[in-house]
């Protein structure tokens, strides 16, 4: 074997590109000085990033407002025995989950979204809640707003209901300009329905975002590279669910460039939760059933949806045990892992409060991260 001392930085390098995961990763870094100075380089993180997808370590939930009348929010980081757990606990440590390092006053700020380490946050300004004042914010690095040349790009989608219709804009960190999207002329997204335009969870695979509207068998479909809105009748997928949460279905990316969409049925006359799994290569595609998944029957009146999706994972969101509603003590939710080739189940973490907001939070550890912000 080669001895390492002889090993030029490029040449590990390239080895150290090569582990599988942001995970093994960090523990090459722990066991070697020359590992560790050629990991923590911030040419090398550069060339990694790009190539490892963030793990997930923990959920940010957020709750609703108790009898003080003040809302509040908290990351749970990832238990062991998940892989992710020694990560998460660093993050944990160093990160700010409370904002606070934004302008004051902290409490006008809310969470609207989570993706890749970065938080959007919005609070009213002169009155308006269509067009608020918005912060992209790094939690580990409690910055916000400033853009650096040498950070990774990210781009802000932001809509709203506006004059009967649904109007949206898109922000590039590269311009540095809002631009304005044309949403399609449909029914399903027109104010003048009863219940107005509602949109469910965010989701997002190969380039493209999906959010279902409300009270609709419809998505709304935003595909990145052309930036142009679709809006895509899935009904035949729906057909006999009853459709009460937006976290209902899910898209998660597969390593052949197909998408993967999970349909959560849950009010079925058995009392049990099934999980549908569908593929298509392009969105306007035919789907095709791919398998069908029977939870545990524990789980049929727990079944709160699915957060999101990493690394072939879903991550599911379970309420208080039936036979703890009335333990204080003992209440809690709980977010388990399901691995989608081996749909072999696994837990995540928990929290002993009630959560109105959810969302997967999946980044790097501070010892792998450059400022993204």
């Amino acid at each position: 074997m080669a001895d390492l001392a002889v090993l030029t930085d490029d040449v590990l390098a390239e080895i150290l590109l090569r582990v599988p995961s942001p995970r093994d990763l960090a523990r090459a870094s722990a066991s070697c000085a020359s590992f560790r100075r050629v990991a923590s380089s911030s040419c090398f993180l550069r060339r990694f990033r790009p190539l490892h997808a963030p793990p997930p370590l923990g959920v940010f939930c957020c709750y609703p407002a108790g009898r003080g009348g003040t809302a509040g929010s908290q990351f749970h980081a990832a238990l062991s025995p998940h892989p992710s757990a020694p990560l998460a606990r660093a993050v944990a440590s160093s990160a700010d989950f409370s904002f606070a390092f934004l302008p004051p006053p902290a409490d006008d700020w809310l969470v609207r979204d989570s993706r890749d380490g970065r938080f959007l946050l919005d609070r009213t300004r002169d009155g308006s809640t269509a067009f608020t004042e918005v912060a992209i914010c790094d939690p580990l690095f409690r910055s916000h707003d400033s853009v650096n040349e040498e950070d990774p790009a990210f781009t802000v989608i932001w809509m709203a209901c506006c004059r009967g219709k649904l109007v949206a804009f898109f922000y590039s960190s590269e311009s540095q300009q809002w631009c304005v999207l044309s949403p399609p002329e449909h029914y399903a997204l027109s104010t003048r329905r009863v219940m107005g335009v509602r949109l469910g969870q965010r989701n997002h695979a190969h380039g493209c975002f999906y959010w279902k509207v409300a009270l609709t068998h419809r998505w709304l479909v935003l595909d990145t590279c052309k930036m142009e809105f679709s809006v895509i009748d899935i009904s035949l997928v729906l057909s006999g669910c009853v459709m009460m949460f937006s976290n209902q279905i899910t898209t998660l990316e597969s390593s052949d460039g197909r998408t993967t969409v999970v349909v959560s049925d849950v009010f079925r006359s058995d009392k049990r939760c099934v999980l549908y799994f569908y593929a298509f290569m392009y969105f306007r595609d035919s789907w095709q059933l791919l398998n069908r998944v029977t939870l545990p029957e524990e789980w049929g009146y727990r079944f709160r949806g699915i957060i999101g999706s990493a690394e072939g994972y879903l991550f599911i969101k379970l309420d208080h045990p039936k036979e703890n509603l009335n333990d204080q003590s003992e209440r809690h939710v709980e977010y388990f892992s399901l691995d989608v080739k081996t749909m072999q189940l696994g837990s995540f973490c928990r929290t002993t409060l009630t959560v109105s907001e959810a969302y997967l939070y999946c980044g790097f550890p501070p010892s792998l991260l450059l400022p993204s912000i």
